[in-house]
């Protein structure tokens, strides 16, 4: 048998000059800088059969020969899939000449001689949490894994200061795989391979791939396009050109018809409780030439986003709405109310009698989502709102581009990971929360203002003078 500490020895720096010289194993011009990159975080987007879990096990293998007793753990879909990484690391290894055994704990892991261990495990929470001080954890098609499973694992890097690696080939809009990528701030190495950037690709097989499975499928599996999968509310594409710097500011003549929205999400046992602000403003618009006044153009801002700690107490809930709505001084100042939308359903008639004997100036709408077609007012002033009714608006609202949120805001960071996870079934892993409470809002502003989606209403006319 080989003796591993030689083998160790004779090691260079580099992964990729080091499997050339082991294994005859040429890295093609994208993948070495992967082999070589030493960050503690790495995400890598890659078409479909470019070597990443050739790549993975390579590192793997390498950190467990030169560093003994090291543990690297291997994380797949199902445990097929996180065993074909550690398959290859397998026969790396015994083409180095080291006899192949398993650790006796864990089906799938191999042991090697100086104590170090590689273990392939399915992303499954409850199973994933015993593991400590691993030097490399491997998530391979991490898109395809449930979100839940990175809380799990990534603790276990903290003591050994071990590195993550996130491969995959991209899969919806949704889930942490697209939400790491897209993110620029989150300290991730980034590598990239497309089909057409793979010396092992030919052009003939990727045109028949292309004609076979249609241009959505093939940009999304070979070029690395993030595709919605159509069960999401929104685009990832709409949400992010919704976001503005600043809120557009009135002209003193439009200043006092602006109107604030409020939406209140009242938490259950492990939602949290959730506000939203919506200002409408209206800009100048084009001159109607039969009253040679200008009509008013809407504009609807997000401007207030916030979610309150799980278990936060209910009676506090009024003066919370209280000093939102004080953050706004201009509220005060007009002549209409901000109007206050409630989830009532199910035991929020509390909060509705609590929210009724507070001065908080808005204008207070018990509403309780259904799952009808027609909403209608009810009994104590409280409104039955379809949940296809909310949802629908709030889309249109983003497809016609008259929904801004203000950037800079605070807790605005929340609300777009939860637009961009939310899904109508409401089975994305994400809360939605602040999606409800912005939906209440939305729903009373085009209550008021019809012609925000497009049905018929009355274009308010800002009238200057009548020229005789």
């Amino acid at each position: 048998m080989v003796a591993i500490a030689q083998v160790a020895a004779t090691m260079p720096e580099s992964v990729a000059e080091w499997a050339r010289q082991a294994f005859g194993f040429e890295a093609d011009p994208l993948q070495r800088p992967i082999l070589d990159c030493d960050a503690l975080r790495v995400i890598a987007c890659t078409s479909r059969q470019v070597g990443k879990s050739t790549v993975a096990a390579l590192r793997a293998l390498y950190l467990a020969l030169k560093y003994p007793g090291s543990l690297i753990l291997m994380i797949g879909p199902v445990g097929s899939q996180a065993g074909e990484i550690l398959e290859k690391a397998r026969e790396f290894a015994a083409e180095l000449g080291f006899r192949i055994r398993g650790d006796g704990i864990n089906k799938q892991s191999l042991r090697l001689p100086n104590g170090s261990r590689l273990v392939a495990r399915p992303a499954i929470s409850a199973t994933s949490r015993g593991y400590s001080q691993a030097r490399l954890i491997i998530v391979d098609e991490a898109a395809f894994v449930p979100d839940g499973i990175f809380r799990s694992i990534t603790p276990s890097l903290g003591i050994s200061r071990g590195s993550l690696w996130v491969l995959s080939t991209p899969h919806g809009q949704a889930g942490e795989f697209a939400r790491f990528w897209h993110d620029q701030d989150n300290g991730f190495a980034r590598f990239s391979i497309t089909a057409d950037q793979c010396p092992r690709f030919t052009p003939e097989f990727l045109a028949a791939e292309r004609y076979l499975h249609g241009e959505l499928s093939y940009a999304q599996e070979y070029l690395c396009q993030f595709i919605s999968e159509g069960v999401q509310l929104l685009t990832r594409e709409q949400v992010q050109a919704s976001f503005v710097t600043a809120a557009p500011v009135p002209t003193l003549a439009l200043q006092g018809e602006t109107r604030y929205y409020f939406g209140l999400d009242l938490g259950k046992r492990q939602d949290h409780s959730a506000l939203v602000v919506v200002e409408l403003t209206w800009a100048q618009g084009p001159r109607n030439h039969a009253t040679q006044g200008f009509t008013r153009l809407p504009q609807l801002t997000v401007r207030y986003a916030a979610r309150l700690p799980l278990g936060y107490e209910t009676t506090g809930l009024p003066r919370f709405v209280r000093d939102a709505a004080q953050s706004f001084p201009l509220l005060a100042a007009l002549r209409h109310p901000g109007t206050l939308l409630v989830d009532a359903t199910g035991n929020g008639h509390t909060v509705i009698e609590l929210l009724r004997g507070d001065r908080n100036g808005l204008l207070l709408k018990p509403v309780t989502i259904s799952s009808g077609y027609k909403s209608r007012q009810l009994a104590d002033n409280y409104y039955s709102i379809p949940r296809t009714d909310l949802l629908t608006r709030l889309k249109l609202l983003f497809e016609r581009g008259l929904l801004k949120i203000e950037r800079p805001a605070a807790g605005m960071d929340f609300l777009e990971r939860e637009l961009i996870q939310f899904e109508p079934s409401g089975r994305q892993q994400e809360h939605d929360d602040l999606i409800m409470a912005l939906s209440l809002a939305i729903w009373q502003a085009v209550e008021d203002h019809t012609d925000l989606i497009g049905l018929p209403g009355h274009t308010p006319v800002f009238a200057t003078r009548r020229v005789l």
